[in-house]
């Protein structure tokens, strides 16, 4: 890449016929096509410089509002599914999204996808410890353990949670 100072040097000597255009060429180590073009993009813009690039690519889907809604949905529950991210979308913000869409919106602010790690509700060592003594007092065969677990085909697969 060749500095607009370069270009600009090149074009003065060039202007001021102090040394032909191929030695000014070889000493700046640039191509003669390289001075003729900074020479055009001087003459119409007053400046070597490159035009500064504006607007590439294709416009976002999600505004900055919308982007914000979704950061706020994802830090209020982060196990929730990238289609449950849609669903929320599509009917508060009628917004059709592609899936990706919300992914990239989601690595762009900053979210990773972590493991998820569940913190027992009961695990204050006083509660702990008054429920081993009221236990301790039954005889072992006189216990039954129940496991009571909601689920439903998905919350078993909920490893993983944006942070």
């Amino acid at each position: 890449k060749i500095s607009t100072d370069l270009k600009e040097m090149v074009l003065r000597m060039k202007d001021a016929r102090c040394l032909p255009l191929e030695d000014i060429c070889h000493y700046a180590q640039v191509s003669e096509s390289t001075v003729w073009r900074a020479q055009r993009r001087k003459r119409s813009t007053g400046s070597a410089a490159p035009k500064i690039p504006f607007g590439r690519g294709r416009p976002r889907l999600l505004l900055r509002n919308d982007c914000r809604y979704l950061l706020q949905l994802a830090r209020y529950r982060p196990t929730t599914f990238l289609d449950e991210y849609a669903a929320r979308l599509e009917q508060f913000r009628h917004l059709p999204v592609h899936l990706s869409t919300i992914h990239r919106s989601l690595r762009r602010a900053g979210l990773s996808i972590k493991r998820i790690q569940k913190m027992a509700k009961e695990r204050d060592p006083e509660l702990r410890a008054d429920f081993v003594r009221r236990i301790g007092q039954y005889d072992l065969v006189c216990l039954i353990s129940i496991d009571e677990v909601s689920k439903d085909d998905r919350t078993y697969t909920r490893l993983w949670g944006r942070a």
